[in-house]
């Protein structure tokens, strides 16, 4: 059927597959009613059966690992220092506003590291290694924008929260930035495991300091959103003058 020669479904469908059984960890912990460390350990679950089937699906590929990124960063890439500093930037936003906030049991940051340390590695195999190398086939730009798209979009689900629709608007804002940094990083260096450390860091810190979430969360998440803004566009200036993005990417 020409709807499976099409790379923007397979895309798509691996890309909803890895948030359903993220949702379903998370509606299972929400039922249940558990302690919070129970519920991390649920939620963990949901995404470790995510990341193995993500796993499985890539080496039934018949591509080697390191096409999508899971190798060492090119030392072309990770030799510009520069395009790690945003990342710091990033994450010193919030702290600097709220402090450091580790009032809970040690037992729920281990958890918490847990599930953290899965939730980036799934998300980044998805989006940036299956969703990315479905869409390279087309081209790079095809890819970069389609993946932010779609990392964007799924992040939407937010919105089912009940939490305050502007800070939602700037959530979503920021899973769509935040993909287009990472895919660019990703072509930089050729590797995922830059983007993965990031977002076990961004996760662990975000859900640590989800109790004090106040007013003062837009402004945080706001100035998030305008230091990936730049970000990205630098990063695609520097894109732009290193290759052709029209053509795919070798990853090999």
């Amino acid at each position: 059927m020409k709807i499976f020669k099409n790379p923007y479904w397979p895309a798509i469908g691996v890309a909803v597959l890895c948030t359903f059984f993220t949702a379903l960890g998370s509606a299972i912990a929400e039922i249940t009613g558990v302690e919070e460390a129970a519920a991390y350990l649920i939620m963990a679950g949901g995404v470790a059966v995510s990341a193995l089937l993500g796993l499985l699906f890539m080496k039934r590929s018949g591509n080697a690992m390191r096409q999508y990124g899971f190798r060492l960063p090119d030392r072309n890439g990770i030799g510009q220092v520069w395009m790690y500093v945003p990342l710091l930037l990033l994450e010193l936003a919030p702290i600097l506003i709220y402090g450091l906030h580790f009032n809970k049991q040690p037992i729920i940051y281990v958890v918490l590291l847990l599930f953290t340390l899965l939730v980036g590695f799934n998300e980044e195999l998805y989006f940036r290694g299956l969703v990315f190398g479905c869409l390279n086939r087309i081209s790079t730009k095809t890819a970069i924008i389609g993946s932010s798209v779609i990392f964007g979009a799924l992040h939407s689900v937010t919105a089912l929260s009940g939490k305050n629709m502007g800070l939602v608007l700037l959530q979503v804002g920021f899973a769509f930035l935040a993909g287009l940094v990472l895919v660019q990083i990703l072509v930089l260096t050729k590797s995922l495991w830059p983007g993965i450390l990031w977002h076990i860091v961004h996760n662990f810190l975000s859900f640590s300091t989800e109790d004090v979430f106040d007013e003062k969360a837009i402004i945080v998440v706001s100035v998030q959103v305008v230091l990936l803004l730049v970000y990205a566009i630098g990063m695609g200036i520097s894109l732009s003058k290193r290759q052709a993005l029209e053509q795919p990417v070798p990853m090999g």
